[in-house]
C-alpha cells in the first residue's frame, strides 16, 4: 500500500471547559466541526477526522460522513495513541494536525509546513509562541509519530496537551517563518470559552468560513469590536495550558 499525506482533524465531545463545542452550532447551516472539516479541505489533502470510541462521539463520526470524509475513531484521552493508530491505519507518512478547537486554521501555513517538512531533515515543523492562536498546530511526520507513541503509548494517559513531551521523545524541529499577518496580534482564534463561541458566530456572520488567515486578521483588525468578545480570555487560556502541562509531567 502506498504511504499518504493527510489532514487529520482532531476533536472530541467531552471537552471540560465547553462541552460538546465541537457540534455547536456557528451558522444556520454549520457546526465548529464542518467548519473546521471544510477549512481543512482547502489544504488539498485528504482529510481524517480522527475522534473517539466513546458514544459521546458519534454525532462526530456522522458530520465526518456527511462532509463526505474518513473517520477513525481510537483512545479517548490519549491523542498521541489515537494518531499512532490513525497513522498505522491509513499508511500515512505525514500528516497536518489540526486541533479541533481551531476554526480559522489556516490552510496556507499547512501547505507551506508540509512542503517544508518533506525538504527538511526534522520530524516536526512548529511555529513559534508569536502566532496568533488557534491560526496552526503542527506538521508532522511518520517517525515523530512513533517517537511520541514510545514515551506515551498507555491508552489512559490524558495527553490532551502533548507538546511538552517533545523534548522527552527527542524530535527534531524546525520552526517555520511566519509572515507578519500571522503573528503578534491581540486576536484570539480557538474555542474555549463561551465567548469563544459568541465570537466566532459573529465572526463567520460577517465573513466566510473558507476565507484565507490573512483575509480573516485583516478584518478582524478593521473590525476590533469582535475581537473584544473574547480576546480578553487569553490570559486563562494560556494560564490553564500551563497549569494542565505540569499536571501532566
Amino acid at each position: 500500500m502506498k504511504s499518504l499525506d493527510a489532514a487529520i482533524v482532531t476533536m472530541r465531545n467531552s471537552s471540560k471547559r465547553l462541552p460538546n463545542k465541537s457540534i455547536a452550532k456557528i451558522t444556520d447551516k454549520l457546526t465548529a466541526a464542518d467548519i473546521i472539516i471544510q477549512r481543512a479541505k482547502l489544504t488539498g489533502l485528504p482529510v481524517i477526522l480522527a475522534t473517539s470510541t466513546d458514544q459521546s462521539d458519534d454525532s462526530l463520526e456522522v458530520i465526518g460522513k456527511n462532509q463526505n470524509i474518513s473517520v477513525f475513531r481510537g483512545s479517548l484521552h490519549n491523542k498521541i495513541k489515537r494518531w499512532y493508530d490513525c497513522f498505522t491505519e491509513y499508511n500515512l507518512e505525514n500528516a497536518l494536525l489540526i486541533d479541533g478547537d481551531d476554526l480559522c486554521y489556516d490552510f496556507e501555513i499547512g501547505q507551506r509546513a508540509l512542503s517544508e517538512l518533506k525538504v527538511v531533515k526534522s520530524d516536526i515543523i512548529w511555529v513559534t509562541p508569536e502566532i496568533v492562536t488557534g491560526l496552526f498546530t503542527l506538521a508532522i511526520t511518520k517517525t515523530a509519530i512513533q517517537k511520541l507513541y514510545d514515551c506515551a503509548s498507555d491508552d489512559n494517559l490524558n495527553m490532551d496537551l502533548f507538546t511538552h513531551i517533545f523534548e522527552e521523545a527527542k524530535l527534531k524541529i524546525q520552526y517555520i517563518t511566519l509572515k507578519e499577518h500571522e503573528k503578534n496580534k491581540d486576536i484570539r482564534l480557538t474555542l474555549d470559552y463561551e465567548e469563544d463561541l459568541e465570537f466566532f458566530k459573529k465572526l463567520y456572520d460577517q465573513i466566510s468560513h473558507e476565507s484565507t488567515g490573512k483575509e480573516i486578521i485583516g478584518f478582524l483588525m478593521k473590525n476590533p469590536n469582535i475581537v473584544t468578545i473574547n480576546y480578553h480570555r487569553e490570559k486563562d487560556f494560556l494560564e490553564n495550558k500551563k497549569i494542565e502541562v505540569e499536571d501532566d509531567r
